[in-house]
């Protein structure tokens, strides 16, 4: 089963979000808290080719100077450009309309949810088992057997003041086995006779066993009409360590 819902938040990294998120972050806390010196408005571009570029906000485009590029959004549909004017008081004359944010698709205005905020997130590690367990006898050349359990975790958690959903899973383990030998897989293994997980020790001594998993993820926004989940770039690591056990000889023992 997957893990409980974790609630959280992860860090708001302004450095790795374009311009157009910015501008848009901007809009939406405009929304929230209007103020009067400020104002926006959706409205078409009418030309590129201008000293100042120019909307069909107080009325009909003139002739088009030069092409305005329409991005393709796939099947939604492209957000018209947003405006913005402003005024040192309120009954000063306002400025110029200034074009914030060209024809975007929906996508372009919703945060990016990053191998940065993957890794901020507290992932519990995977449940880890050997056999024998604790308490068993490891022998040497006899080796033991590894498995974890690879369940999904998932948050709750905001970036930018969105909420977000976020589902990680592991993809890939590394078992280091304390002797100077390790093995990476894909596979979770499983208890005898499953035998993916494997490892025979030649030598006698104490031992331990460290498991590091790499995990992916994906995430979906709150304020995305499609509810659509997306693949998050990247990895995050987490790491387990079993208890230290012995690796003993069995020696033979003459009766007579």
């Amino acid at each position: 089963m997957p893990a409980a819902a974790v609630w959280g938040s992860v860090g708001d990294d302004e450095a790795v979000v374009g311009d157009i998120f910015k501008r848009y972050r901007q809009y939406r806390s405009w929304k929230s808290h209007k103020n009067p010196l400020v104002d926006y408005a959706y409205a078409r571009l009418c030309n590129v080719d201008s000293q100042y570029l120019e909307s069909d906000i107080d009325g009909e485009c003139s002739p088009p100077n030069g092409t305005v590029v329409i991005p393709g959004c796939d099947e939604d549909e492209p957000v018209m450009p947003l405006w913005r004017r402003t005024r040192e008081t309120i009954s000063s004359p306002w400025s110029t309309w200034e074009m914030r944010i060209g024809w975007a698709c929906p996508d372009d205005l919703l945060p990016p949810f990053e191998q940065a905020e993957l890794r901020r997130l507290k992932i519990e590690p995977t449940a880890t088992h050997r056999q024998p367990g604790v308490g068993g006898t490891v022998l040497v050349n006899k080796g033991i057997i590894g498995w974890v359990e690879p369940d999904e975790r998932t948050f709750r958690t905001s970036l930018f003041d969105y909420g977000i959903d976020v589902v990680t899973w592991p993809v890939e383990y590394t078992w280091d086995f304390g002797d100077g030998q390790s093995l990476t897989t894909t596979s979770p293994g499983g208890p005898y006779p499953n035998k993916d997980v494997e490892h025979v020790y030649e030598q006698t001594g104490t031992f331990t066993v460290t498991l590091t998993t790499v995990w992916k993820g994906k995430y979906r926004v709150d304020e995305d009409e499609d509810h659509e989940w997306r693949d998050i770039d990247g990895t995050a690591l987490t790491t387990t360590t079993l208890a230290p056990f012995e690796v003993t000889e069995l020696r033979g023992r003459l009766v007579g």
